[in-house]
């Protein structure tokens, strides 16, 4: 198979997966509500903070086509930062993308292997699923080897978050000479961010172009130069664009 095909199939693929309906479905999902503390640095008194907040605002949610394996994303305001605690002393910090959670049929479990390295951080999360929300309880030890009065232990408690309207759909995948290119439908008033990443699960996707759909609906043309690289995995992000 040539690597445009290659292309064409991964984009495919994964356009798939987060248009699929079965449950758990993959998605972007807004949180709503639900509580996360930081302990027990500062005396040991817990710091607690009602959600949502600025850098914790969305939920990204991945399943495998085989719907047994899933990652997911605590993302900030913008939609596109991921939330991570900082690094402190020796502390190694976190960035809140859990890989490897093993899905079952009503909830999935995110957690490391059961003899886990001493001194790394270890996060035990469980993801409640149903028809179009996921509650979200966890927890996370971030031990920090010579620090004094910062919070090691997190939590996340009763959050709920609700799916967001589907995405676009990607079409009309061609090849036009050294480029990729594809289209899609956008409606307003949103604006929809086109982003890659050359590797799946993905903690870190990269800005390719984006469009506008301030007052009607927008058939939008996305190119993307072919080049001598590894196959990448497309995504398009929509968020309102509070343009009225």
């Amino acid at each position: 198979m040539s690597r445009f095909k290659r292309v064409i199939v991964i984009m495919l693929a994964y356009a798939l997966v987060l248009c699929a309906q079965a449950q758990p479905a993959s998605g972007v999902y807004e949180i709503i509500s639900g509580r996360y503390t930081a302990c027990c640095g500062f005396a040991a008194v817990p710091l607690n903070f009602t959600l949502p907040y600025s850098s914790q605002r969305f939920v990204e949610l991945t399943v495998d086509p085989q719907g047994q394996r899933a990652q997911m994303t605590i993302l900030g305001q913008d939609g596109h930062t991921v939330f991570r605690i900082s690094q402190f002393g020796l502390g190694p910090g976190f960035t809140y993308s859990l890989s490897n959670g093993v899905v079952f049929a009503d909830h999935i479990e995110f957690g490391q292997l059961p003899s886990p390295t001493p001194g790394q951080p270890q996060a035990r999360y469980t993801v409640s699923h149903g028809a179009s929300a996921l509650e979200i309880n966890g927890t996370l030890d971030l031990p920090c080897l010579g620090c004094a009065d910062v919070p090691t232990q997190f939590q996340h408690t009763n959050v709920v978050a609700i799916s967001l309207s589907p995405g676009p759909i990607i079409e009309g995948v061609e090849r036009d000479g050294g480029l990729l290119r594809f289209r899609f439908t956008g409606e307003a008033p949103f604006d929809y961010f086109v982003e890659f990443s050359e590797t799946l699960p993905a903690s870190n996707w990269l800005s390719l172009t984006n469009f506008r759909a301030k007052i009607q609906p927008i058939e939008a043309v996305v190119t993307d130069a072919l080049g001598n690289r590894p196959a990448r995995y497309y995504r398009i992000r929509k968020q309102d664009c509070q343009c009225d």
